[in-house]
């Protein structure tokens, strides 16, 4: 759970008294500062949805960030957060990760945020040095099929999301005919096949869909015959939310179950009144309403906390921290990242030999839509 005293802040990184400054956008290289040199006058770059049906999973942790780079004391360093647009897609990242990695005063990123944008830059970044702190790409392979040294992400992989699904369909569910759908994509599909794997008989049918389709007549067709008693949907908000109000109108009643990629803000109101009772699940602890982080958080930015806000807080941090620590280039950020342990606001921060968070930091938490809103219901163990 999230702390509620100032000592997340603390704990987050080293502080001493200074100026920061803090943008976002476009910002003029000109008076960069130089990566080779002992100047700390550095950009670090955020990319990933910030618009589209799936934004809201990954705005709340660009705040983040940008919350802690606004609340760092250092009277040395002068840092600005660059935000890119990359929908989520990979074919819109890669130039992105190009002119990060070629312009010497980006010292770190912060992402991908999907899975399938980061699987498509980490060489760029891997061959330039620059170092990733990923605030919510899970893909399993990222780091167990083809890992990089730059890449380090602040949540555990599909390989345990699956199995904390598979669990909480059967253990607190009850569930023994779970429909299990994935949406053809890096980041559904291995979901899936972890979640069918644990589940073994207790999946009665297994069917794909694509991005970007609207109509499920098919799979709707498959589920009535099935008679299914849970369904899992692997994908984003966008195409779950068109294939719940369809499995509701189709009459089926089948307890709804979604990964970390249904996580947003939007989930409600893009589901509607046919998503009341869905759950979605997170390796995410709940953010306690009365923490300081929760009540700095809002009045910065107007909202509360939502999706990864909190990891997001953490990866600005760990670079913060580097940078306190006297690291002035990226061979030095990494090796500063590589070693970090510290008192998070999202968890305890490690990275292991794959940039990966430790066993026994892993959690995951199903939250319910109720009203809307997406309630903290239980704690499920991989």
């Amino acid at each position: 759970m999230i702390r509620s005293s100032k000592t997340w802040q603390v704990a987050a990184m080293a502080s001493v008294a200074g100026l920061v400054l803090s943008a976002c956008g476009t910002t003029d290289t000109d008076g960069g500062g130089d990566a080779s040199g002992e100047d700390c006058n550095f950009k670090i770059g955020v990319m990933g949805a910030l618009s589209g049906a799936n934004a809201s999973i990954v705005l709340p942790s660009v705040d983040g960030a940008e919350l802690a780079l606004n609340q760092w004391e250092n009277d040395e360093c002068e840092i600005t957060l660059e935000k890119f647009d990359t929908e989520g897609d990979p074919a819109k990242a890669t130039p992105v990760a190009t002119q990060i990695a070629g312009d010497d005063t980006f010292i770190g990123v912060i992402g991908g945020a999907f899975s399938g944008e980061t699987r498509a830059t980490k060489s760029i970044y891997a061959d330039a040095g620059v170092t990733m702190v990923s605030q919510s790409a899970t893909a399993t392979d990222l780091t167990q099929e083809d890992p990089v040294e730059v890449f380090h992400r602040l949540v555990p992989y599909d390989d345990y999301q699956g199995a904390a699904i598979a669990n909480y369909f059967t253990d607190e569910l009850g569930a023994s005919k779970v429909f299990v759908v994935d949406n053809s994509e890096a980041y559904g599909e291995p979901l899936a096949d972890r979640v069918e794997e644990t589940l073994g008989d207790a999946m009665v049918q297994r069917d794909k869909t694509e991005v970007g389709q609207t109509d499920f007549a098919p799979t709707i067709s498959k589920m009535e015959s099935a008679e299914p008693d849970a369904i899992f949907y692997g994908g984003y908000i966008a195409e779950a939310a068109p294939l719940l109000k369809q499995i509701r109108d189709a009459g089926i009643e089948a307890p709804f179950v979604g990964g970390d990629g249904l996580y947003g803000a939007d989930f409600g109101n893009a589901v509607g009144e046919a998503g009341e009772g869905a759950v979605v699940m997170c390796p995410c602890a709940p953010i306690e309403e009365d923490s300081t982080f929760a009540a700095d958080y809002e009045e910065e930015f107007g909202t509360a906390p939502g999706a990864y806000a909190a990891e997001g807080f953490d990866a600005m941090s760990v670079f913060l921290a580097a940078l306190d620590d006297g690291a002035r280039t990226r061979e030095e950020v990494e090796e500063f990242v590589d070693g970090y342990t510290g008192e998070g606001l999202s968890k305890e921060i490690a990275f292991d030999e794959n940039g990966d968070v430790p066993q026994e930091n892993v959690s995951y938490w199903a939250y319910k839509n109720e009203g809307g809103t997406l309630v903290p219901e239980v704690e499920v163990t991989p």
